[in-house]
This record gives structure tokens, sequence and C-alpha cells, in this order.
């Protein structure tokens, strides 16, 4: 972040000595702090990569950066860090941070403070605003009904009555959905529609982005439009999928690659258990119960076939993988074409689901938790 601020002021500088610029970073403005120090975070909204937590030195409250990529659009975060020795207000800020988009060609200016801050700057924020005023009020209700259940499901209430919440959620989540889509119809050219696009459900994401112009839909804000668009289609997918992951369902078949890149289809094991475990090498709660696992799998091995499942790894991360930690059951991983993850909606990992001799599912279980090994071994008594 250093390197960028002083990347900005050369340009400054530079720009100063033949005419008069108002505003030369993507992000400025004048926050009152209680330290002298911002914490940032950011996300490239074209590529999903995230960046590490930096920090920036604040004069008297002001502050001007740009992002490291001009051309792409971010998910910033702006953390007004606390005065040393705050944990409690640190945590509390960390999980309120000060959100906005940044677009290429577009200028923020972001004032005020860390619980009532306001950004301004070229039109599109002036857009964005106009827009997301026009839901606000949905979307404060939705809140209240998103804390509310949370409350119920909390205290174990009569599912009957959370569901009733539920049926009164959607009903503002269609409301905020609705709303956006005639602004987008309204505003074909304008890239705040694109930016605008999160707050459509999921379902039509793809077809109010279509209702766009040429102009718009092949601009600047198209890689972060498909990105929306992608995980949101993921989303609907999963959905559908976890209809179908429930126990005394079918398990869905599927054919992968092994560690000597030979095709291993499931249906080969019919007959026996078997565990399908989803994980990663990247994944450290995976890692983590290896341990676990070997015991349950020498334990189990001759009534059990368990089968890892890599996923989003690469080839290498995976081999280097099962090799150091010396992983003897049968390895495969998966084929992004067929995404075995997606066909048994795993939304976390590690993830185990037991299947039965006869290829139907009995049990799923997201995390490493010890009842798992609790329930096989009840199962295989």
């Amino acid at each position: 972040m250093k390197k960028i601020l002083i990347s900005g002021w050369i340009i400054y500088m530079m720009c100063c000595c033949t005419f008069k610029v108002e505003n030369p970073y993507q992000i400025s403005g004048k926050l009152k702090v209680p330290s002298d120090t911002l914490l940032v975070m950011y996300v490239n909204m074209n590529t999903g990569i995230a960046s590490k937590l930096d920090t920036l030195a604040l004069k008297d409250g002001e502050f001007g950066f740009n992002m490291p990529d001009s051309m792409a659009v971010y998910s910033v975060g702006l953390i007004c860090k606390p005065l040393y020795g705050d944990p409690n207000a640190l945590m509390a800020a960390m999980f309120n941070p000060i959100r906005l988009l940044v677009v290429p060609g577009e200028n923020a200016i972001v004032t005020g403070e860390a619980k009532n801050y306001q950004i301004s700057g070229s039109m599109f924020y002036q857009d964005l605003k106009e827009g997301e005023g026009l839901i606000k009020k949905f979307q404060q209700e939705a809140g209240r009904l998103n804390r509310k259940i949370a409350e119920m499901e909390g205290r174990r209430d009569d599912e009957k009555l959370i569901n009733i919440m539920r049926d009164s959620l959607k009903m503002y989540q269609d409301q905020i959905s609705g709303t956006i889509i005639e602004y987008m119809k309204c505003n074909p050219l304008k890239k705040t529609s694109v930016a605008l696009l999160n707050h459509v459900t999921d379902e039509k994401k793809r077809e109010a982005f279509e209702m766009l112009d040429s102009s718009v839909k092949n601009g600047v804000m198209a890689p972060y439009a498909r990105t929306l668009i992608r995980m949101a289609e993921e989303q609907v997918a999963q959905k559908i999928a976890a209809a179908k992951i429930q126990p005394g369902m079918p398990a869905p078949q599927f054919t992968l690659k092994d560690i000597q890149g030979k095709n291993v289809s499931l249906a080969s094991f019919q007959g026996k258990y078997v565990v399908l475990d989803f994980w990663g090498s990247w994944c450290g709660w995976c890692i983590k119960g290896i341990p676990d696992m070997k015991v349950c799998y020498e334990k189990h091995k001759n009534k059990v076939e368990f089968i890892g499942i890599a996923c989003n790894d690469t080839e290498a991360g995976w081999k280097a993988a099962v090799a150091e930690n010396e992983l003897p059951w049968v390895q495969l991983i998966n084929d992004e074409n067929m995404n075995v993850p997606l066909m048994y909606a795993v939304a976390g990992y590690p993830t185990k689901c037991i299947i039965d001799p006869n290829g139907n599912i009995v049990k799923v279980v997201s995390g490493e938790d010890p009842k798992f090994y609790i329930f096989l071994d009840n199962l295989l008594k």
C-alpha cells in the first residue's frame, strides 16, 4: 500500500506542473477516526483474488490511494483502526468496515465517521446512492427479519413459525430484486445498473444483466457482472443439488482420475459402504483432521471404501499433500467439467458423505466433526 501511495503522489506532482488536478486518486477522503491509521482490504472482482490486510497512514484524517489494477473492479473495505491496545474495538471495526465498490474511471470520496460515512465523488457514486436509496426501507426490514430468524433458530423455536418468518424475508428480498430490475430497465446505459446487480436474486441475475445496453455489457463492468452471475448460478445449482443429497436418495454417479491418472468410477465400489471425503491440500481443517481419518480408516477399511476427492486444488499440490501425509485410501481429483462437489452440494471443507452398499446416501457431515466418526462406528456395529 505504501508503494501505491508513493506512486500516487508522484503522479500528482507531475500533473500539477501542467494543469490542476482536483482528485488524482481512485479513493480519497477525510475521516474522523480514533487513530492515524486505516486498515485496508480489497478483492479484485475480475479475478476473485483478495488482498492481505494492509495499513494506510492518515494525515489529519486525510488519505488517498489507487488500486493495483486501474482497469479492474474492486470491492474495498476500509477499517478505522482504533487506538492501540483495544482488541474489542478492533474486532468490532473489522466486522463493520466502510464498504465501497471501486470502478475503473471513477473516483470515490469517503468522508465522515466509521459508523456514519458518506461516499461521493464522480457521477457514478451519486447514481449508486440514488439506486440504493430505492431499496433502503426493504433492506432494513430484511435485516430485521434476518436477525429475528437467527434468534428463533438459536432458541430452537417451532419450525413452522420460523418458516413463516422466512416467507416474509423472501417477500422483502423479492421486492428488493424487483425494484433494482426496474431501475436497470430504466437505466440500461449506466454502469450503476451493473453495480446494483448484486441486489438481484440469484435466479434472475443473468436475465437482468442481459437487459442492459451492449456498451455496458461489454464495458469495464463486464468482468464484475460475469463473476456475480457465475457465483449466483453456482448457488442455484447447489440448492437444486442439496434437495437431492438427502438420506435414502441415490448418490450421484461420477468418474474421476486417481493419482496414476486412471479413471475411477463410484459405481465400481457398489456393494460396500463408501465414505467420500471432499478435501484440499490448501484446507487447514482438512489437514488437521487427517490423523483421525487414518484411525477411522484402519478401524473400518475391511468394511468401508474410503475415497478422497481433492477440490479446488492443483495436481501438483494434491499429489504432494497425498505423499506428505501418507494417505492410504483411494485418492481422486475433482474434474471441473464434472464438478463433483457441486453434484454433492458441498458448501465447505472438509465434507464427508457416507454411501450404503446399495448406492444410497446415508449421511452428509460438513466440517471436521467428531460426530462423524461416532456415527460411522455405530453404523458399522
